[in-house]
């Protein structure tokens, strides 16, 4: 009698734990788009994925949830200045693929990253890929 009582406890148990332990998994849905060429977007002076920049406060963005749900990927190249201070500042989207899906997303997190102040002074047009794959934002090489 005992064990009988206690099977509808211990399924319910188990509903719950399965259930907090599940996460949701990003089915793609569409392909990545190739990579682009950042350095065709940029003059030969420009400054291209920050490769004269030394992060202080970095953070990438987050994917959005949209794009998460619906599994799209896709990337965005960023066109920014850095002040001599280490502040981006007319930070614009330069391509985006596809088209206002992640770039509302790479804004918000660009114009939040402090880099140490450039050797030289402010950096103009420099240029970050972020990459929208798999669920997951990464730099762009």
């Amino acid at each position: 009698m005992k064990v009988k009582s206690c099977v509808p406890i211990l399924a319910l148990a188990f509903m719950l734990l399965t259930g907090c332990a599940s996460k949701t998994i990003f089915y793609p849905k569409s392909d990545y788009p190739p990579d682009p060429w950042v350095k065709g977007y940029a003059d030969k002076n420009d400054c291209i994925g920050g490769e004269k920049l030394a992060a202080k406060s970095f953070t990438l963005p987050t994917y959005p949830k949209r794009a998460f749900k619906s599994g799209r990927q896709g990337w965005v190249i960023l066109r920014l200045d850095i002040d001599a201070s280490g502040v981006p500042t007319n930070v614009d989207i330069e391509r985006a693929l596809p088209d206002r899906l992640f770039g509302s997303n790479a804004l918000k997190a660009a114009r939040a990253w402090r880099f140490h102040p450039p050797q030289g002074g402010e950096l103009k047009s420099c240029r970050v890929l972020l990459r929208y794959k798999f669920g997951k934002v990464s730099l762009g090489g």
